[in-house]
């Protein structure tokens, strides 16, 4: 501007253009007033330069919460379809469990009638049968009474209860098994191998024993033991005979046939022969007679 007192020059070295630096280097006018407003228009622009940087930032940050607003808008569509389908989803599966229960109550209501049909046959069927039974009750009451009194006779018999049972001794000689002194075999042949066989213990120590099983109670009348004919009735001699825990007899000579009556009321489900003596035991047959088999209520009331 013509009016205003100032002088411009180059820097020396350097060239005024677009693309090198340029300094220009005012020198400070002379007017006081043109320094003034030169001054305040300096602080405008520094002023109107900080404005700027300011609103640039204040312009970033909005477009940072700008970015953060979309960010948050495209999660509540997420969330929304989401929440969408998992009404319809709801919406489906009550559609499908009214389908279901109308017929789960077509089945229901079938097997209410069947149930019904069924009770009414079974009281038809339940008033023809109690009036059957009413008929037959009492010959069934007079079958049972001489049924009882069968039974009564038979228990009351003194008979053979040892046969076939089950037997066992501590020790066995080879085929020698315990089975043989009750498998009903005991006649005067000298076949011991064929048609008259004979248990045998193993051990020629003290206290053999062999022990017949009942199966029951029974009340105890005779004890019968087969000894062999040929020979080792001397080995038995001192071999205790017991019914249960109640000794009814000790050997003491060496006939074929040993008979153990017992004396007193004696109930067992076990008969025992015990050697005291160091020895064998080898009979052809054990023989046990006595009545019942009793409860343990008839037992105990003798």
């Amino acid at each position: 501007s013509s009016g205003i007192n100032a002088e411009w020059s180059l820097r020396p070295g350097t060239v005024c253009g677009n693309s090198q630096e340029v300094e220009l280097k005012r020198f400070p006018p002379k007017d006081p007033e043109i320094s003034t407003l030169l001054q305040e228009l300096t602080v405008l622009k520094q002023e109107l330069r900080e404005e700027a940087l300011t609103l640039r930032e204040e312009a970033t940050g909005l477009q940072k919460e700008s970015l953060s607003l979309r960010e948050e808008i495209l999660t509540l569509r997420k969330e929304s379809f989401q929440m969408q389908k998992e009404m319809y989803d709801l919406i489906k599966s009550q559609r499908d469990q009214t389908t279901n229960s109308s017929g789960a109550k077509e089945v229901l209501t079938d097997l209410v009638q069947e149930v019904k049909e069924l009770k009414s046959l079974v009281s038809d069927n339940q008033e023809t049968s109690l009036q059957q039974c009413a008929v037959q009750l009492p010959q069934v009451q007079l079958n049972l009474v001489k049924l009882l009194k069968v039974v009564d006779v038979m228990r009351s018999e003194v008979r053979l209860i040892s046969q076939q049972k089950l037997a066992w001794q501590n020790s066995t000689n080879g085929e020698w098994q315990p089975d043989f002194v009750v498998d009903g075999v005991y006649t005067l042949s000298r076949g011991y191998n064929s048609d008259n066989p004979f248990q045998h213990t193993a051990n020629n120590l003290q206290n053999n024993v062999v022990m017949v099983d009942l199966g029951a109670t029974f009340k105890i009348h005779t004890v019968k033991l087969w000894n062999r004919l040929d020979c080792c009735k001397e080995r038995h001699i001192g071999v205790d005979v017991f019914a249960g825990e109640t000794l009814i007899g000790t050997i003491t000579d060496q006939r074929h046939l040993l008979n153990f009556p017992v004396q007193d009321t004696v109930y067992a489900s076990k008969v025992y022969l015990r050697n005291r003596n160091t020895g064998y035991m080898m009979f052809i047959e054990l023989q046990v007679f006595g009545t019942g088999p009793y409860s343990d209520d008839e037992v105990l009331s003798g």
